[in-house]
């Protein structure tokens, strides 16, 4: 299966935050269809995507093993 595009996984997280608010968008109005949206949202969205994307793509950051315990 091909890995979804970043316009396909922002179209579904913004359908997943409609499930979720039960088609209310913040302001508690109807939310629009995602065409409907406007480019500007439509680009917010993406960009959340793309954050969401690089934390889950970056390695987390190595950290030093715990110092032998000291048997004084």
């Amino acid at each position: 299966m091909a890995r979804p595009t970043r316009l396909q996984l922002a179209q579904a997280a913004y359908r997943a935050y409609g499930e979720a608010t039960g088609g209310l968008n913040f302001r508690g109005d109807p939310m629009p269809a995602w065409d409907d949206l406007g480019g500007v949202i439509q680009h917010a969205w993406l960009s959340a995507v793309q954050e969401v994307e690089q934390l889950l793509l970056t390695p987390p950051p190595r950290t030093a093993p715990d110092p032998a315990p000291n048997d004084d």
